[in-house]
């Protein structure tokens, strides 16, 4: 097994990157380092200074370096003789527009693929089962009275904006926003719009994800179609009509909130108190399987030769998880995991 005897530690983010990385190295040779502990590398937050929120953990972050430096700096550090151990964070993910699976939870609610990845607490009566998206800086009412929330359509896809924020919309909010008033869609988007209610009616998540994508990529090349002034109208529409936005606000899987409301109710588990970081079901043998599939990669690779286990604390059950990693790492690996003691609480035998 790896024995990191001397290790040094590396903080990525956009301002020390690979490259960065790449140039110290005969440094760290000299000095007598034989492993370094990388913080995470995967795909984070835009401008995250740390990496703790990831938003994709198959990829690397690319405002630190690519697949291709990884594996050449892997291969430089082998050849001097040098480890890697690297820090994995399987308790959370960033709740942010960027992270691809909780926005597709948000838009599709539990008949998303990715639903059951996510520690949520559905039967919640809070907000009538909607997740919670506690991000606004004041209650919904007022920031509606405010007009700080807009319909848009961004990338192909309709979305809620509140400010430089966008949340996906639920397929049901394209018949409110393309059947506006005073809007005239086509005889083909009426044709589109009328499938909505048919595919609502699908329970299976594989199928209704497949059937939301088909319609949404249908709409993209109709309005591609249509004249501007269609698509401007219904925005225009919905946009000045206050009503209508608290309508399609109704219409989401997810509730924006203001993000005070969690200090007293909260319908999903989160890292210590930071909204901004959603917990996982990493007890699922699928959802770690998912989770861990890069991991797993760059370890049969030797790109690593440890891994540093985040916060295992916040995980369903420690134990479990670990025996799952040892399995998944080999004998090989070094597992080293972070626990937090409370004031008066002894560390576990």
């Amino acid at each position: 097994m790896t024995n990191p005897v001397s290790t040094y530690r590396l903080q990525f983010h956009k301002d020390f990157t690979f490259s960065d990385f790449e140039r110290i190295i005969p440094y760290l040779h000299q000095l007598g380092v034989g492993t370094v502990y990388a913080s995470p590398i995967t795909e984070a937050v835009p401008g995250s200074t740390h990496g703790y929120d990831s938003v994709n953990p198959h990829r690397v972050n690319p405002e630190i370096g690519t697949e291709d430096q990884l594996t050449a700096i892997s291969k430089r550090l082998s050849d001097l003789g040098i480890g890697w151990l690297q820090d994995i964070v399987p308790n959370h993910m960033g709740f942010d527009p960027h992270n691809p699976w909780l926005m597709d939870v948000l838009e599709k609610g539990q008949r998303s693929l990715y639903a059951p990845f996510f520690d949520i607490n559905w039967t919640n009566p809070v907000h009538g089962g909607r997740l919670m998206v506690p991000f606004l800086g004041s209650p919904p009412a007022e920031t509606t009275d405010k007009n700080e929330l807009k319909v848009i359509w961004q990338d192909d896809r309709l979305r809620l904006a509140y400010y430089e924020t966008a949340y996906p919309l639920h397929l049901r909010s394209y018949a409110t926003v393309f059947g506006a008033a005073g809007t005239h869609p086509s005889p083909e988007m009426q044709t589109l719009l009328a499938r909505i209610p048919v595919i609502e009616q699908t329970t299976d998540s594989e199928h209704y994800s497949l059937q939301c994508a088909d319609f949404q990529t249908e709409a993209a090349k109709l309005l591609g179609q249509e004249s501007p002034e269609y698509l401007n109208g219904c925005l225009t529409a919905v946009n000045t009509d206050a009503d209508c936005i608290r309508q399609i606000t109704s219409e989401q899987a997810y509730e924006l909130c203001y993000h005070a409301e969690t200090d007293q109710r909260i319908n999903y588990r989160r890292f210590f108190t930071v909204n901004g970081l959603i917990c996982l079901n990493i007890q699922d043998p699928v959802v770690f399987g998912h989770v861990h599939k890069r991991i797993k990669t760059w370890l049969e690779a030797g790109i690593f030769q440890g891994l540093r286990v985040d916060h295992i604390d916040g995980l369903s059950d420690p134990s479990l998880y670990l025996n799952q990693l040892r399995e998944l790492a080999g004998d090989k690996a070094y597992l080293v995991v972070e626990k937090i003691l409370q004031a008066n609480e002894a560390l576990p035998q």
